[in-house]
């Protein structure tokens, strides 16, 4: 008996592409806009695999919606162009609720009333801006925005990208509608994360120059004259605005038309009735951007009463009802006023460039780092310099580099002092920084008794740079020692003092005369020593006694803990300085000296993300610590627990690629509590 399949005849081959086509329509729809698959790739690739056979064998069956035609034809020469019929108009920007506020306002003075209708918002995904063309139903052409009269035809690639139908979905309610003639919709091409990150990695391989953002790797994709290249790129679509009028009078119905059409949409976007309620979106999007497969840069505020929205028109080439209200950008240039010297806790003297007040990654940023002389000299930057600054989270902001187009003629170089900014004192030169080598230079000593009653230290509430400057310069304290005798008398004729706040500062520090030896190790300041290596110390040592009596080879042999650092504790229990303050302390405090580890959680580290519920991180780290785990402030490589809150931040991504283990804030409660 033959193996070979019956050949069927045109009808029976009709019939069968018919199904096939639904079927794959009705996956394609499934997968790409409801997000719910039904059924496996293996199973879809099958059916387009035998769909593709049966148009070989009948080409007379081949039409431009079938799925087949989503494989790059043959390459271009160049694309042709376009015009729109409707232009395709760009977008204000505006990075403030003041500035969403003010473009509030011109609408309604351009109207001469106040605006009596609620806003769609939308996130403003990172992509290409496309017009896609549906005749009687089916796709027929699609181009680029181009100078928003005239774009390019890229109808080729664009039937690569599979969230693009190829016919309008015939069940949809607004099928008749939309079928009768020309039906056009409009929306955004994107690469997703993970297809961006593959990409590049790929042109990393092959030595080929890397993509900037998704945003370009997008763009640079869909302009491909070659459309199989298009079409390895695994681009995505959402649909944002039809232009062609079947009756919405709101732009929320847009979208809910766009998707019944076959379309996916985004379902962050959200109905606002006022600008507060804008402004909360727009946070809550900042804040969570990274848990989404694609990036965004913003969200797009939208009048949503259409004929309000063609009333207001357009000014040039942007709309007047719609505006991309940005987020805090990361970078952002700036005038370098002047160079200071700051003066930290370990008399190390850093210059710190004064700026022009610049909005960076939601905080106005007016002083910037520069790390240290030689920094400066390499990038040549310069007083009077426009300059880039960077702010990332928690990141200290930095000047990345000058514009030197952008340099005036009385721009000058910066020169080094010699002398500490606060005492005079002769600098000295250790490597690329310098230090102020006096010990009782005023500014180190601020610096050290701000870091003592920091959170990770001490934490004393209540006892700000300003408070503690106060106390300084009216010589009621000069080491750490003296805040613990410090009474109301001593704080109730100074300025910002009365009765209840010096009763509430003594009573503050008073209930900080208990602390453990980890906590009082990091407070000390000692320099390289950080959180988690004063931990290590006290677990190694258990007593502040065998810490002070401690050879530099017994100290190398703490786990975790290098030469360099070994030296810089070494040193610190050698000078007289250093020793009379620990004693000092030690008389008027109770320094709680380790056991041995023991514990369900020996061996083990942590790390948190976001925002736990049932304790503060803080409470986490100690609860860590007592069963004999190691708490650590970032991720590494062996690291055991990545604890995830609500709201996590760029910890996930990083530990997700490093593939550590990540639990919920549940799964850690029962790790630290016995079971019942």
């Amino acid at each position: 008996m033959s193996g070979k399949k019956k050949k069927r005849t045109l009808e029976e081959a009709r019939e069968r592409v018919k199904k096939l086509r639904a079927l794959i329509e009705k996956a394609r729809y499934s997968y790409h806009v409801l997000d719910k698959p039904i059924m496996e790739d293996e199973v879809s690739d099958s059916l387009k695999h035998e769909l593709y056979e049966l148009e070989q064998q009948y080409p007379e069956l081949i039409t431009p919606d079938s799925p087949t035609q989503r494989i790059g034809g043959k390459p271009l020469d160049k694309f042709k162009k376009i015009h729109h019929d409707i232009p395709m108009l760009s977008l204000e920007d505006c990075f403030s609720l003041d500035e969403l506020k003010s473009w509030n306002e011109k609408n309604e003075r351009y109207l001469k009333h106040s605006l009596a209708t609620d806003y769609y918002v939308e996130l403003k995904i990172d992509g290409l801006a496309v017009s896609l063309v549906y005749e009687k139903g089916k796709f027929a052409f699609g181009a680029t925005r181009g100078d928003g009269r005239v774009g390019e035809d890229v109808t080729q690639n664009l039937k690569t990208i599979e969230a693009i139908p190829l016919q309008l979905r015939k069940k949809s309610k607004f099928y008749d509608r939309a079928s009768k003639g020309r039906f056009e919709v409009r929306g955004e091409v994107f690469m997703p994360s993970k297809s961006f990150e593959k990409l590049n990695k790929e042109q990393k391989e092959k030595g080929s120059a890397l993509f900037a953002n998704p945003r370009n790797a997008a763009a640079g994709s869909v302009r491909q004259l070659n459309s199989k290249i298009t079409s390895d790129r695994d681009l995505d679509f959402v649909a944002y605005d039809i232009v062609t009028d079947i009756g919405q009078t709101k732009h929320e119905e847009e979208h809910e038309i766009a998707h019944d059409l076959g379309f996916k949409i985004l379902a962050q976007n959200k109905l606002c009735k006022n600008l507060e309620e804008i402004e909360r979106f727009k946070k809550h999007s900042e804040k969570n951007r990274k848990k989404l497969y694609f990036w965004i840069d913003g969200i797009v505020v939208v009048i949503n009463d259409n004929k309000t929205f063609e009333k207001l028109g357009s000014i040039g080439k942007t709309p007047r009802g719609m505006i991309a209200y940005k987020f805090s950008p990361q970078e952002a240039t700036t005038v370098l006023k002047k160079i200071i010297l700051s003066v930290g806790r370990t008399g190390t003297v850093n210059p710190v460039a004064v700026l022009d007040p610049v909005e960076v990654a939601g905080t106005t940023v007016s002083r910037a780092t520069l790390h240290n002389e030689d920094q400066i000299k390499k990038k040549d930057i310069r007083i009077g310099d426009t300059v880039v600054i960077y702010k990332a989270g928690d990141i200290i902001p930095e000047v990345l580099r000058s514009i030197k187009d952008l340099r005036p003629r009385n721009a000058k170089e910066f020169r080094m002092s010699k002398k500490c900014p606060q005492c005079g004192g002769k600098l000295i030169k250790k490597g690329a920084f310098w230090f102020c080598p006096k010990p009782h230079c005023f500014a180190i000593k601020r610096r050290q008794i701000q870091h003592f009653v920091s959170k990770n230290a001490f934490d004393i509430e209540g006892l700000g740079p300003q408070i503690l400057h106060q106390l300084m310069e009216q010589g009621l304290i000069k080491t750490p020692a003296d805040l613990f005798r410090l009474t109301e008398s001593d704080l109730e004729p100074l300025e910002r003092f009365a009765e209840k706040s010096a009763k509430n500062l003594v009573e503050s520090i008073q209930a900080k005369r208990k602390v453990d030896l980890g906590r009082f190790l990091y407070a000390l300041g000692i320099r390289h020593v950080g959180e988690q290596t004063a931990y290590d110390l006290a677990n190694h040592f258990k007593t502040i006694q065998r810490l002070k009596e401690a050879k530099l080879e017994e100290i190398r042999k703490v786990p975790n803990i290098g030469d360099v650092v070994a030296q810089s504790v070494y040193e610190f229990f050698q000078g007289k300085e250093n020793l009379d303050l620990v004693s000092n302390l030690q008389r008027k405090i109770r320094v709680i000296e380790l056991s041995p580890i023991k514990g369900k959680l020996k061996g083990k580290t942590f790390c948190f993300t976001g925002t736990l519920e049932s304790m503060s991180r803080e409470e986490a780290k100690e609860k860590v610590r007592s069963l004999g785990g190691e708490p650590h402030s970032d991720i590494f490589e062996e690291l055991d627990y990545l604890v995830v809150g609500t709201e996590p931040g760029s910890k996930l991504d990083r530990a997700k690629k490093m593939k550590i283990k990540t639990i919920s804030e549940e799964t850690f409660l029962k790790m630290i509590h016995p079971v019942k």
